[in-house]
């Protein structure tokens, strides 16, 4: 398996409160036809820690059924304690993900030190049939992982890499300058994705690309095509709606431009409110702007 490339963390379709397997699989079949590289299932913005059990496992067995082998199946699978972590771990792996990502526990915050982190990556891992990539989101958890943390867990071999969304790439730079040149390194956040290729990510695992699919992974080809002035204007154009869809709006305005794009995106599940007018306004405007980027 190849880790490299744009992969949309996909959110979680529901219908009246219940996930609908049905719009989920549209949405897949629908981002097949572009060049990402594969698939984020049950993320940050899958709403995974609003599901129950059953109902991650309903959403891995539909991903896996509408993501062909060439792509990536990624699935979040972070719990609190080590013990539960194994065996989310497990069940993705049977549900067929290609590989895990494992968000840093962080509600005991204070007795969650890096060696403790340590040690529970390092359990994952060893008892993992796939290969986990570590995830650092401190704006959820209020927990980071430090770059030597990252490296002592990189000589694991079956750790594989790491999704950053931080934002804080003078630590990216840290960390990619501490870890073998084979731990793949992606970055979270759509709005330093050509900051983070030239410092040596292997791509994104970005929430605008599940809108903007094919504008995500031509900013990543110019790049490595050395055409840097045309990356960086894309990467300009593409900030303000990334923002909107992120860090601003978070999940439910995501969902919003999904509508207004012809997917799926629907209702959030409570106590996550819907956007407002205003949001709405600005988030179409923002989409009107880069009508020559939109492939939907």
């Amino acid at each position: 398996m190849d880790l490299k490339g744009i992969l949309p963390p996909v959110p979680t379709p529901f219908v009246e409160g219940m996930v609908s397997t049905k719009r989920l699989t549209d949405n897949i079949k629908k981002l097949n036809a572009t060049n990402l590289s594969g698939y984020l299932i049950l993320g940050s913005n899958g709403e995974a820690v609003m599901l129950s059990e059953e109902e991650r496992k309903i959403v891995l067995d539909t991903a896996r059924a509408a993501i062909p082998k060439e792509k990536i199946m990624m699935a979040g699978a972070g719990q609190e304690s080590t013990r539960e972590t194994i065996r989310t771990v497990q069940t993705a792996a049977e549900c067929g993900a290609d590989c895990v990502l494992v968000i840093t526990p962080s509600f005991f915050k204070s007795a969650i030190t890096q060696e403790a982190m340590v040690r529970h990556y390092l359990d994952v891992a060893e008892s993992a049939k796939v290969p986990v990539l570590l995830y650092s989101v401190p704006q959820y958890t209020g927990m980071s992982l430090q770059a030597a943390t990252v490296a002592r867990l990189a000589e694991h071999p079956n750790i594989a890499g790491m999704k950053d969304s931080s934002g804080n790439m003078s630590l990216f730079a840290d960390i990619v300058s501490h870890v073998p040149p084979d731990f793949a390194m992606f970055v979270g956040n759509a709005n330093t994705l050509l900051a983070a290729l030239a410092l040596g990510a292997v791509g994104g695992i970005l929430a605008v690309a599940n809108i903007l699919p094919e504008a995500c992974v031509r900013l990543q080809t110019l790049w490595q095509k050395g055409n840097v002035d045309e990356a960086r204007k894309l990467q300009l154009r593409l900030n303000p709606l990334s923002s909107a869809v992120t860090s601003i709006y978070g999940v439910a305005g995501l969902k919003a431009a999904m509508d207004m794009c012809g997917f799926h995106g629907g209702e959030t599940r409570l106590p996550l409110l819907p956007v407002g007018e205003k949001a709405t306004e600005e988030i179409k405007n923002q989409l009107d702007a880069l009508a020559m980027e939109r492939t939907f």
